[in-house]
């Protein structure tokens, strides 16, 4: 019979890369480290790493482990604080638009009980990579997905505007699209959802776009925008605000971009009850 502290050790060097390194991560010598993980791979019958130079690196054995391994760590978790007061969290991912504008509301709206939750905020990419890695349970995204161990289904709808600061030279281009091409453009860093849409529904569109800056939040670009840097196209979410006090202005309706934002869960991962109430919780904030 495996035991939680060979599963324990086998994610460490799985993070890792090394038994010296998953040691220290995990507070075990390097020679215990490596007796845990052989024992492990004893019990299982299989090889669960390559190495590859001075890395050890999951193999196909280790991969179909690995979501299984991490779920079974996080029950043994949960049981351990079952009774400790607050009780265990959701592990919620989502990318930066969604986590900075709609999760907040979201879990707001929720009763209290369920609104108990540790969140995770970053670009769609790495969201969908850390829901492959079971480290979160859920992934709200605002990106395309496609990863053999994610199920991605259609959440909500969201509308993007191209937009400028009111008292910039960018603000009366309006729909021309040699003068929208020619602009310099405000971009979100690639692996960003945003990016994406934008890049696929927009700017294909145009020829040789100038992209002038690529800065790693939607809000870093609203204060860029403000700063009359140049235009950009964002969520609604994000702009509002801004539109309505006249701070920035939208430059054309004809080249709104809608774009769907989507729920990413792990095929292999079973669905916890807790799980189970959020996702309905999320549909019904959608459709309210």
């Amino acid at each position: 019979m495996i035991s939680i502290r060979q599963v324990e050790v086998f994610l460490a060097v799985a993070e890792c890369g090394s038994t010296t390194a998953a040691g220290e991560q995990i507070a075990l010598s390097q020679s215990a480290t490596s007796a845990a993980l052989a024992e492990l791979e004893q019990r299982l019958a299989v090889a669960l790493f390559d190495r590859v130079g001075r890395r050890l690196v999951l193999n196909s054995n280790g991969r179909r482990f690995y979501p299984q391994a991490r779920q079974l760590l996080e029950q043994a978790r949960s049981l351990s604080g079952l009774f400790a007061a607050g009780g265990s969290r959701l592990q919620l991912g989502a990318s930066t638009t969604i986590g900075n504008y709609l999760l907040p509301r979201l879990l707001a709206s929720l009763p209290q009980e369920m609104a108990q939750a540790q969140v995770s905020i970053a670009n769609t990419r790495v969201i969908a990579e850390q829901v492959a890695r079971c480290d979160l349970e859920l992934g709200l995204v605002e990106g395309s997905v496609q990863h053999p161990e994610l199920s991605v289904s259609h959440w909500c709808e969201d509308e993007m505007l191209v937009v400028a600061a009111a008292g910039s030279r960018w603000a009366a281009i309006g729909a021309d699209r040699r003068r929208l091409a020619q602009a310099p453009w405000i971009m979100r860093e690639a692996g960003s959802g945003t990016r994406s849409v934008v890049e696929q529904q927009l700017l294909s569109q145009l020829d040789e776009v100038n992209i002038a800056f690529e800065l790693g939040s939607s809000e870093a670009i609203h204060t860029a925008l403000l700063a009359g840097l140049g235009i950009s196209c964002l969520s609604r979410q994000v702009v509002a605000r801004a539109l309505d006090s006249g701070e920035l202005v939208e430059l054309s309706a004809a080249h709104r971009v809608r774009r769907p934002f989507y729920i990413v869960r792990h095929r292999q991962r079973r669905e916890t009850p807790a799980l189970a109430r959020f996702v309905t919780a999320c549909q019904a904030f959608a459709s309210a």
